[in-house]
């Protein structure tokens, strides 16, 4: 019976890094029968239909669907997976050797709704050194919403498996045609997990490569990023204010805080897109204070938090911060 089901989200790669990614599946030396390799063509010009023939030794299969992006083909993986856990992998990243099957085996062992990763950054033109192999370490068995409330939950879906039901039976899907699909996705699948173990497994391997999507720096690309950044947390307080009557304490302090840390990456992504403090002001007031998330609310988070709150919140403090911050976003993938 398939355990795990690896969902890959291709559009437009070279057949390169795709047999790259796959290769570096097939290489970890789990059972054949435990993992299947499911690749969904985000509506590529070259579909790459060579996959299935290329890769006989393995269960590979691809699903050709209509370009609707990244979030939309992570939707048709889950849908058509087979197995009873799920992991991400985008089709231009890998996993590092020999590091997925030990939590393969503590998963089928402890069945945590998520299993949380660690990962390293590459650069795909250049060489890296690969870390050593460390012994496998976990943390003790928590909540998603513990979690969330205890650390940054990260916004990258690649960063944990999880399982397929605990999105099957909340409904938990990727918004379509939006960028910042998987903060949402992440923050309502953590939300709803009652089980999860963080580990210090290095399994994934993030290439950065300046032409990917996330490194796009036109207008167009901007503007509707910011919108939909703003359009995301309309959402995630929609969500928050529907589950109050049913959710607990832990429930409603880690979405809380989710909220908070999207709101101060909110605030500094449109420093990075160069708006002048007055206009960051103005997108404060108007959008993110009728929702409830600005002022910043005063917490007992890290010390950066604190910090930035005491700038953030007063018109003098968002001009200095805008003299300090750089007027682009740091590249990334």
């Amino acid at each position: 019976m398939t355990f795990l089901s690896i969902i890959i989200p291709h559009y437009n790669l070279s057949s390169q890094l795709v047999e790259r990614c796959i290769r570096s599946i097939i290489d970890q030396k789990m059972p054949r029968e435990t993992y299947e390799i499911i690749v969904v063509d985000d509506g590529s010009q070259h579909p790459p239909l060579w996959i299935e023939e290329k890769f006989p030794e393995a269960q590979v299969r691809l699903i050709q669907a209509p370009h609707e992006g990244p979030g939309a083909a992570r939707n048709r993986g889950i849908d058509e997976a087979r197995g009873r856990y799920i992991q991400f992998v985008d089709a231009d990243d890998s996993l590092l050797p020999d590091t997925l099957a030990q939590c393969i085996d503590v998963i089928r062992t402890e069945l945590p709704q998520i299993f949380r990763l660690k990962h390293i950054a590459t650069y795909i033109d250049k060489e890296t050194s690969l870390p050593p192999i460390k012994p496998l370490r976990t943390g003790n068995t928590i909540s998603g919403a513990q979690y969330m409330l205890q650390e940054h939950l990260p916004g990258s879906p690649w960063s944990y498996i999880f399982e397929r039901n605990l999105a099957i039976r909340h409904n938990i899907r990727f918004e379509p045609g939006v960028y910042h699909e998987d903060e949402e996705f992440n923050t309502r699948l953590h939300y709803f997990a009652t089980s999860l173990i963080d580990s210090n497994a290095t399994v994934y391997n993030y290439c950065i490569r300046p032409e990917s999507i996330t490194s796009n720096s036109n207008r167009q690309f901007e503007e509707k990023r910011i919108n939909d950044l703003l359009s995301l947390l309309d959402r995630l307080v929609a969500f928050s204010n529907g589950q109050h009557a049913t959710s607990n304490i832990i429930q409603r302090r880690g979405l809380a805080h989710k909220l908070t840390m999207l709101t101060v990456d909110t605030i500094l992504n449109l420093m990075y897109d160069g708006r002048s403090a007055r206009e960051v002001q103005h997108i404060c007031t108007t959008r993110l204070q009728p929702l409830g998330l600005y002022p910043l609310p005063y917490a007992p988070y890290v010390f950066k938090y604190k910090i930035f709150r005491l700038f953030a919140n007063s018109a003098a403090g968002l001009k200095i911060l805008r003299l300090i911050l750089p007027h682009h976003k740091p590249q990334k993938k």
